[in-house]
């Protein structure tokens, strides 16, 4: 018994010193973990409130496009024919709108739509379900113009804002309207100008990032940041506004008399090679397009191709005269048909006896037996070589949207019958400025001047850059354009082309009416009528062109074509005050005994 006592004693003083090591151990390990628990703590509320004050700021900041203006297209004077012009979409907070109060009473949504009805111009009925609601951004009303914004502005309204964006205006309408072009609605580029200059044109968007307050304004001293829209640059045509509107006018006119499909007229100055006028019928309101058809909304005197018919007779006079086989004096009999040692048969488009007629008076009469005649004398690769150092074959180089190079085949592929058709304008195709630019540079001495239609680019701080003029090149000598300029003005003087004459001034021309190919299943359909001219033609200083498309009330080129001329040059002479002609010409004879 006295020893259990003793186990007893030992054990009690054994668990003494544990016990208070153990509750030592506890304690410290609490204590650790209520430090660990801590720190957690802080940093889990330091990194929430992280969190939450960024997206706060989130909530707050707000990205913007700063539009940048897209360039002016201007005619030769300036005129405006397109420009941008700002608009706003009208966008809301709903839940700042929710809080809307009038003289301290909250009148919510519904008194934001009472509000805006009367500066919107509409309904309040109409506009409460774009207000009410849990967006925090949701438009309301688009294509708002400044004043209307300023209007809704005054209102305060909690919540309300805009978002500026430009839109493409074209003050002029259809003045050039097939030239400018025009952009959808998304602000794409579609056709003309707007199209081939669009990089230039479009400048480049900026940004702004700022901090906005329950009503949708700018935090002044929050986080701001800009960068700069670059606004496009501007084109400077060389189209002249008067010019222009009155050639429009007038091939519409005729257009419609002769039941034609469409027409154009190209006014061209011989020297410089700045398109003064290129005129479209049916022509396109660039503030409507989708009023015409799709292939009234682009320039057919650059897109489409037609066989030029007797004007093409200029290339294969200019190029015998340049060889020397012929002058204007030299001379033929021409018969009403002639057949080819292929037997291919040719006629005349009137039946006649034979004809004594001079070279310059197949050009007057517009003979195709007498041009074969004289023709022949060239080699099929003189032939070709001619018509494509006059431009067929090949586009411009004025870079206008889809503009064709006309049709050229190489002589190795021309048919029995084709290598005497190309030498008065068949089995060959070129689009209306490619004529104009032929009858151009026999007018400038034989010399090609390129043609025009963009003077420069104005930048956004309105220097002008002028575009570098294009390289002349040499097609014929001066004596055989000089030559050949002599008999076209005996065609107006004495042939087929008396229609085009006009009052006090010498003109030089030719007239042309060919076949037009269908527009389905190959062959023919109808005619296409023309002109083509220059004046004064003692010192010419325009070209001018005229063509109709299938007209079905006289398609004769002399007939359709040529008066639209007189009508034009004669408005051109008076317009540009060019001094009338003071010298009778000496033209060469047109027959021979």
């Amino acid at each position: 018994m006295g020893s259990g006592k003793n186990r007893l004693k030992r054990k009690r003083r054994g668990s003494g010193p544990n016990l208070r090591l153990r509750m030592g151990a506890i304690a410290a390990i609490a204590v650790l973990a209520l430090l660990i628990t801590s720190v957690r703590l802080i940093s889990i509320q330091g990194m929430d409130s992280m969190q939450l004050a960024e997206k706060a700021l989130s909530n707050r900041l707000v990205t913007r496009t700063l539009p940048a203006d897209r360039g002016q297209i201007l005619a030769s004077d300036g005129t405006v024919l397109a420009d941008s012009v700002s608009r706003y979409q009208l966008v809301v907070d709903q839940e700042n709108v929710a809080q809307y109060k009038v003289d301290g009473k909250l009148v919510g949504a519904w008194g934001a739509a009472e509000a805006l009805a009367k500066p919107l111009n509409t309904d309040p009925g109409l506009i409460y379900p774009k207000l009410v609601g849990d967006k925090r951004w949701n438009p309301v009303a688009k294509g708002l113009t400044s004043e209307t914004w300023r209007a809704v502005q005054k209102l305060d309204v909690l919540g309300v804002s805009a978002e500026e964006y430009s839109v493409r205006s074209y003050p002029a309408g259809g003045i050039a309207g097939n030239l400018v072009g025009f952009l959808s609605s998304d602000g794409t580029a579609q056709a003309g100008l707007e199209m081939a200059y669009d990089k230039e044109l479009s400048g480049t968007d900026g940004q702004q990032q700022y901090e906005r307050g329950a009503r949708g304004e700018i935090i002044p001293l929050g986080d701001n940041n800009i960068k700069d829209a670059v606004d496009g640059e501007g084109l400077q045509t060389t189209i002249d506004p008067d010019l222009q509107y009155y050639a429009q006018q007038a091939i519409e006119e005729q257009r419609k008399k002769h039941k034609a499909e469409s027409g154009s007229i190209v006014i061209k100055d011989v020297k410089t090679g700045k398109i003064l006028a290129a005129a479209d019928a049916p022509t396109v309101d660039p503030n409507s397009p989708g009023e015409v058809d799709g292939d009234d909304r682009g320039s057919r005197i650059f897109t489409d191709v037609f066989e030029p018919g007797s004007t093409a007779k200029m290339v294969t006079a200019a190029a015998l005269l340049d060889q020397g086989l012929v002058t204007p004096k030299s001379e033929f009999t021409v018969p009403d048909k002639w057949k080819a040692p292929n037997d291919e048969e040719f006629r005349d488009s009137h039946p006649h006896e034979d004809e004594k007629l001079t070279f310059a008076g197949i050009l007057a009469q517009s003979s195709n037996t007498g041009t074969i005649l004289a023709g022949q004398k060239l080699t099929e690769a003189q032939r070709y070589e001619y018509m494509k150092k006059f431009g067929f074959g090949s586009t411009t180089g004025i870079g206008f949207p889809a503009e064709t190079g006309g049709i050229l085949h190489p002589y190795q592929d021309w048919d029995g019958r084709t290598k005497y058709t190309v030498m008065f304008g068949q089995g060959v195709a070129a689009n209306a400025l490619q004529t104009t630019d032929v009858i151009s540079t026999i007018a400038n001495g034989g010399v090609h001047v390129p043609s025009r239609l963009v003077d420069g680019m104005i930048s956004p701080k309105g220097q002008t850059v002028s575009d570098p003029a294009g390289k002349t090149q040499r097609v014929v000598s001066k004596k055989a354009a000089d030559q050949t300029l002599r008999m076209l003005e005996g065609v107006v003087a004495e042939g087929t082309g008396k229609s085009a004459q006009v009052s006090g001034y010498r003109v030089a021309g030719k007239t042309g009416t060919a076949q037009a190919p269908a527009a389905e299943g190959g062959g023919y359909d109808g005619y296409t009528a023309s002109f083509v001219g220059v004046l004064p033609a003692e010192d010419p200083q325009l070209a001018i062109s005229v063509t109709l498309q299938r007209p079905r009330d006289g398609y004769y080129g002399g007939q359709a074509a040529a008066p639209v001329f007189s009508d034009v040059a004669g408005f051109a002479m008076r317009h540009l005050r060019i001094p009338p002609s003071t010298e009778k010409p000496d033209l060469p004879a047109r027959e021979w005994k």
